[in-house]
């Protein structure tokens, strides 16, 4: 090997790096899930409180919060925190019948601020475990309470599956967006888990021990507190864990929707990852611990369609250089594998999980796509810093 072979390499490495996270998640993710007996054997379901932070969210509370009920154990309370409302989301959510409570405060708003009140009034008489599910996503039956009774038991948070249910009208944008959703937070969720690595904290479906809930630094405005809250409880010792049988649908939201979601989420993740990425590395380096490195490197892996993109000029460029040099061939294979791989596991993943539905419509990735990489670019270089409720239809 030349030196210039190693200085491509080298130039290449952290792409190297970061699809190969992506493809060790992706590969160990899209296989069979194995059955285990459910955790909520013997559960307390009045040992639970299920809160929900909502704001605006008149349309679709009841229907969301009447299917919540129907799927929960009987005795396991619902908190709804009514947080900043124009609209009339308490009394309809009142009208079905949980307890709601309302904060107005125009100067803090975001999420992690309705949580910080709910805890506030659930502190005098607080559950052994609290779980989080946002106002516009539904669990499934039996998902509450297996990720109450993980959480009880273990002493950790648990995150549930969370991803986002398709109807035949959505636009390929928000079917696409799904797909690379679902990829993130069921395929490469379960994959991690696999590796013992820690889950990421996606937002809803995520169930906290009192103990934890009522220590964590909740008002703080973050556009990515669910994640930043799992990192920080990886690095305090309690790291996270994945139920990939206690799923949560959110509904797909419009194009605009979509656009600020993804952009806040995604500006949340890089400054997350900026944060504490290099920290989660270097304690898992001093201290032994291979999660907490596996989590470090996870964070400083682009998104599906940003990696991708970044491994093909990578790989456009390493091609002109052997055919310009003959140098590069090491580092041009070795990429060119990890992304065709990365490619070819996204639609294996898809299929094997029930999802292929969301691969339809190809003639529109490259819309898509051209999309996504404006929408990344934005989150890097002019990022939300402020919580936005997303639009849906």
């Amino acid at each position: 090997m030349t030196i210039a072979d190693l200085v491509c390499l080298l130039l290449v490495a952290p792409l190297l790096i970061a699809t190969t996270v992506f493809v060790v998640e992706a590969g160990l993710g899209a296989m069979p899930r194995r059955t285990h007996p459910s955790p909520a054997a013997g559960f307390d379901p009045r040992s639970a409180v299920v809160l929900v932070p909502a704001h605006d969210e008149e349309r679709g509370i009841a229907a969301v919060l009447h299917a919540m009920r129907a799927g929960a154990p009987e005795g396991m309370a619902i908190l709804v925190v009514a947080d900043n409302c124009t609209d009339d989301t308490a009394a309809v959510a009142r009208a079905t019948g949980v307890r709601v409570i309302e904060r107005h405060d125009p100067v803090n708003r975001g999420k992690g601020f309705a949580l910080d009140h709910g805890r506030a009034a659930l502190a005098a008489d607080p559950p052994a475990c609290v779980i989080v599910v946002d106002a516009d996503t539904v669990p499934a039956p039996g998902a509450l309470a297996s990720v109450a009774a993980r959480a009880i038991a273990a002493g950790v948070p648990v995150q549930g599956s969370y991803t986002i249910a398709l109807t035949d009208t959505d636009a390929s944008t928000a079917r696409f967006s799904a797909a690379a959703f679902y990829v993130k937070n069921a395929v490469r969720q379960l994959g991690a888990a696999r590796l013992g690595a820690p889950a990421l904290l996606t937002g809803s479906g995520m169930a906290f021990p009192w103990d934890i809930f009522s220590a964590l630094p909740l008002a703080t405005g973050h556009v990515a507190e669910d994640l930043m809250l799992g990192v920080r409880a990886t690095l305090d010792g309690r790291p996270p864990l994945f139920d990939p049988a206690a799923v949560v649908l959110g509904s797909a939201s419009n194009d605009r929707g979509t656009a600020v979601q993804r952009r806040r989420w995604e500006s949340g993740f890089f400054q997350v990852a900026g944060d504490h990425a290099g920290t989660l590395i270097g304690r898992g380096i001093t201290r032994g611990r291979p999660a907490m490195i596996w989590l470090g490197m996870h964070l400083l892996t682009p998104p599906l369609v940003p990696l991708l993109a970044l491994d093909i000029v990578a790989i456009l460029l390493l091609a002109g250089v052997a055919l310009v040099m003959g140098s590069g061939l090491v580092a041009l294979c070795l990429l060119g594998g990890l992304t065709g791989a990365a490619m070819l596991l996204v639609v294996v993943a898809l299929i094997a999980h029930g999802q292929g539905a969301m691969l339809q419509g190809w003639r529109d990735v490259p819309r898509y796509v051209l999309w996504k990489l404006g929408l990344s670019l934005a989150a890097v270089f002019r990022r939300e810093r402020r919580w936005i409720r997303t639009d849906r239809e």
